[in-house]
């Protein structure tokens, strides 16, 4: 309990008035000689405790008359959680600037607009030397406890809905921290957002300090209409100059009606093919446009639809590495060996010189000459019986590995326990196995290479030996031959190893001289070919990592922003993607990486009201946003105000003591005696 005039606490003095006029003015008794009392009427007894109880309830209605008006002047405040009028306030504001704040409200604006002008109006309810802080639900940096108003006013302004999903346990948890870091015992929390049903913690959040805390929700609402490009799934297969590339597309319709919209393909600041898509509510529609690439390069572009009531998730970036061919370096790691190595995988894959006749372009090196460089050009780096690698190609492969390449690895007499072991990964130093003879024909394609098995007659392939593969239980069998494995793939980071039990020479089995051996090759190369950067991408939110040797890496976004960031250990981490888009960088990989919105924020439902209050284990004062929020806030923060209750009581008390006083309650008019003296002439 609180008092809002508390000089008027004073009148207290003034309650025990009555009691003292009372004893002041009371009739004492005197005694008076009569000669005679036969003259004088008997009077009962109980008319004059009556009328002493008549005094008495009079005493008691005028103190309490005068305690309730001191009381109703002083402003009695009720409320649960106490206010120190004397303190300052700090107070946390938690922004929803997650993608469904972007939805359309009643007004024509968006909720995040909305959400905005309330968090100004919150700001206008403070005093001097009252502080704020700003913490966004998406988790991108806000402002500490500051009593710099003014400030977090402006970067409220300047905020912009981000295409990323948020978390109210690690915001309300933030924002109480930075209430914490001071200990004035006025603290608010007030979370502006659509409450959106997906983002709904699993269970109440438990906050270090509920005690003195106050927490109001300002659910923002809004139309739970909308369309959205659900996906864009590219192949992963390297795309070529003048080849037909596929861009199969989703869109869903997470509303309560039946949509029609107009879908396009963008590829770069030009829209190349527009079709007209309905989509039934509740349901997603799959699609794909077609494109012909005409030079090599990066190449960005989008799938867009036309829709009003969301507009972040309308479109789906995505970016390809569009090539002239596969290129593949067959890489050495004996520089005095004479045996050519690859002479039959090169003869297969890519027979003519500088022709590219089956679409794979082959460079020839050296381990001990590997680089960085080097490695970010090819789309396969191919080793065939190798000897144990140095721990710097180890290290470097790994890192290639790791960022999207493939590394296949042939079999051969040279491999034992020490080829791998300069590798941290353990599933590749116990991939190889030993040597075994084999006397047995055929293999049989599986997975993604199984369409291998209707158009080659492989009966004609004789084992005369095997190299034997463990695989870890992640990993994939591509082909086998009879209970062996023969191809198998390890995925390593972003991309793979692909481990051969068999040679690229003739000392395991004929394959490399039979005609089925180039087809194969080429859909295994093709295969292992996925680009690092093909359809590179990332969710809004999400760490972007760059690799690089160089010191700073530059980069650039859609909109034309360019980045500077350091490199540390060689590599740099973009943390600003909140918007979607393309990031392309300069001397790092990936090269380019489409920033797309987070799916899930596209279903726009919202929580039901007993469900955004069990958010928070504890007390949620709910504020309504379509009045004023200053008034609210005075209201819930000041506490429940009893002035017109005791306003009331005087009143009430007043009537009593009018009645009581002019004789209308316990006026004893009924069989009252009357004290006479008549005088006998």
């Amino acid at each position: 309990m609180e008092f809002a005039n508390s000089i008027f606490l004073w009148g207290l003095l003034a309650v025990p008035l009555p009691v003292l006029l009372h004893l002041f003015f009371k009739r004492r008794k005197s005694k008076v000689d009569f000669s005679t009392l036969q003259f004088f009427h008997h009077r009962e007894k109980y008319l004059a405790h009556r009328r002493r109880l008549r005094e008495l309830l009079l005493l008691l209605i005028r103190t309490l008359a005068l305690f309730c008006l001191v009381m109703a002047l002083a402003r009695v405040l009720f409320q649960s959680t106490p206010y120190a009028f004397s303190a300052k306030t700090n107070v946390a504001i938690v922004l929803d600037d997650t993608l469904s704040m972007d939805r359309k409200i009643g007004s024509g604006s968006t909720a995040f607009e909305l959400a905005k002008q309330k968090a100004d109006e919150i700001l206008d309810t403070l005093s001097e030397g009252d502080a704020a802080s700003l913490v966004f639900l998406s988790g991108r940096q806000g402002v500490a406890m500051t009593r710099k108003r003014q400030m977090v006013r402006q970067i409220i302004q300047d905020a912009r809905v981000t295409g990323g999903t948020g978390s109210y346990s690690a915001a309300l948890k933030q924002a109480s921290g930075y209430l914490a870091s001071d200990g004035n015992p006025n603290r608010e929390i007030y979370v502006l957002s659509d409450f959106q049903s997906n983002q709904a913690p699993s269970k109440p959040v438990e906050l270090d300090s509920m005690k003195g805390l106050r927490i109001y929700f300002l659910p923002t609402g809004g139309n739970n209409e909308n369309l959205s490009v659900e996906s864009v799934k590219l192949s992963t297969r390297p795309q070529m100059v003048n080849k037909r590339m596929l861009v199969p597309y989703t869109i869903r319709n997470h509303g309560e009606n039946d949509c029609e919209t107009e879908a396009s393909l963008s590829v770069g600041s030009e829209t190349v093919s527009t079709v007209t898509v309905s989509v039934p509510t509740g349901k997603s529609v799959g699609g794909r446009f077609e494109y012909v690439p005409d030079r090599a390069g990066f190449l960005s572009g989008a799938v867009k639809i036309t829709d009003r009531n969301l507009a972040l998730d309308n479109s789906r970036f995505f970016i390809v590495n569009v090539c002239e061919n596969i290129r593949a370096l067959l890489l050495e790691t004996d520089v005095s060996n004479k045996i050519r190595s690859f002479h039959f995988l090169k003869l297969a894959v890519d027979p003519a010189d500088g022709e590219s006749l089956n679409g794979v372009q082959t460079e020839q090196g050296f381990v001990q000459e590997l680089t960085q460089k080097e490695l970010e050009k090819q789309h396969v780096v191919i080793l065939s019986n190798p000897q144990p690698i140095e721990p710097q190609a180890a290290t470097l492969l790994a890192h290639y590995m790791a960022n999207g390449g493939t590394v296949v690895v042939f079999a051969g007499g040279n491999i034992n326990a020490q080829t791998f072991a300069a590798f941290e990964d353990k599933k590749l130093q116990k991939l190889f196995g030993t040597k075994a003879p084999a006397d047995f024909s055929g293999i049989t394609f599986k997975g993604p290479l199984s369409a291998l098995n209707e158009v080659l007659q492989m009966d004609l392939l004789k084992w005369q030996r095997i190299q034997e593969l463990a695989p870890s239980p992640t990993g994939t069998v591509l082909a086998e031959s009879h209970g062996h494995a023969a191809m198998v793939e390890e995925k390593i980071g972003s991309g793979s190893l692909i481990a051969c039990a068999f040679s690229s020479r003739r000392d395991y089995c004929n394959w490399p001289e039979l005609k089925s051996f180039p087809i194969a090759m080429i859909h295994l190369l093709t295969y292992a070919a996925h680009d690092p950067q093909q359809n590179a991408g990332v969710e809004c939110g999400r760490l972007l990592r760059f690799s690089s040797g160089e010191g700073r890496v530059s980069l650039c976004t859609s909109e034309g922003r360019q980045v500077q960031l350091p490199v540390e250990k060689g590599e740099a981490v973009f943390a600003d993607t909140w918007q979607p888009g393309i990031v392309t960088a300069e001397h790092a990989a990936p090269r380019s990486v489409a920033v797309n919105p987070v799916p899930a924020e596209s279903i726009l439902a919202c929580m039901s009201a007993g469900r955004m209050t069990d958010i928070v284990a504890g007390k949620v004062n709910v504020l309504k946003t379509d009045a004023g929020i200053d008034s609210q806030i005075r209201s819930t923060r000041q506490g429940s105000d009893l002035t017109g209750l005791f306003l009331f009581l005087v009143m009430i008390l007043l009537l009593f003591e009018i009645l009581l006083g002019n004789g209308y309650l316990f006026s004893g008019r009924k069989g009252t005696a009357r004290a006479t003296k008549e005088v006998v002439p």
